[in-house]
């Protein structure tokens, strides 16, 4: 049956749901409620919950950048051109030391032509002419003390260690005794192999730049300087002669036969006998 649910009750139930609305509770003015019923059993209608409100979103503060990075982009970028100078300095800095150097001093005459022909020596007498290949020591002024006068060692290349078989050839009185032929190896004969003129070319070399008499020309040494102007130098009179055909032969003193021995005095004879003739 319908269970009839007390006044008081009902209107107890009214004006809570109205407090969970918001509305104005029902007065008793209005007239008295009708009754409510319900099924045996049924329980009170339960009102709802109010939705719960969103959360506000959750705002995040602006990245600043550290000093270091804020300078790296503010920081001019380098222009395309100047990369392309910058790729050409090294090559401009090469020119300007080259242009700062002064010019390298070309030889020129039987000193020239003399070097050219000693790279053929220097297998035995080292491009130094420090012996390192066996040969005779040219280097410190060695060839100077062996040959004080060049005619002598004029005649030695002329005729090699042929023309002194067993005999001394150069200066006899030099520092640690006189050189033998063939007592150190055997020198070819270059007549034959070369001109007169190459010959006088390798020795002029032999004897200036590889033996260091360049040095005694240029510190005014009048003995060298002598020598230098006779034989030596591009303008010198005898080897001016060779270059226009002459030989040995025709050159007094020179060729015709191996003439050891010869000391400082007679050197400085022969030269002036040159130089006269």
């Amino acid at each position: 049956g319908v269970t009839e649910i007390p006044e008081h009750l009902l209107k107890r139930a009214q004006a809570a749901r109205a407090k969970a609305s918001g509305e104005d509770a029902p007065s008793d003015a209005g007239g008295a409620a009708s009754p409510a019923t319900t099924g045996a059993g049924a329980p009170a209608a339960t009102p709802k919950a109010a939705a719960p409100a969103k959360a506000a979103p959750v705002v995040k503060p602006p990245r600043v950048d550290p000093a270091y990075v804020k300078a790296a982009k503010n920081r001019k970028r380098m222009p395309a051109w100047a990369m392309g100078a910058l790729s050409i300095m090294p090559v401009w800095g090469f020119m300007y030391v080259r242009g700062m150097q002064p010019d390298p001093v070309v030889a020129s005459g039987p000193l020239a032509e003399g070097a050219e022909i000693y790279s053929g020596c220097a297998g035995c007498h080292g491009s130094r002419g420090d012996g390192s290949g066996g040969g005779r020591v040219f280097a410190d002024g060695e060839v100077l003390k062996t040959f004080p006068a060049i005619e002598d060692q004029l005649n030695f290349v002329y005729l090699g260690t042929d023309g002194y078989d067993g005999q001394p050839y150069g200066n006899p009185d030099r520092e640690g005794g006189a050189h033998i032929g063939r007592s150190l190896g055997n020198m070819p004969a270059q007549k034959g192999q070369l001109t007169d003129a190459q010959i006088l070319a390798v020795v002029c070399h032999e004897r200036y730049v590889v033996g260091g008499a360049q040095e005694l020309v240029d510190d005014g040494d009048e003995r060298w300087l002598h020598e230098f102007e006779t034989w030596c130098s591009e303008e010198a009179p005898l080897w001016l002669e060779l270059e226009e055909g002459a030989t040995f032969e025709e050159i007094d003193g020179v060729g015709h036969e191996a003439r050891p021995g010869m000391n400082e005095t007679q050197a400085e004879e022969a030269l002036n006998a040159h130089a006269a003739g």
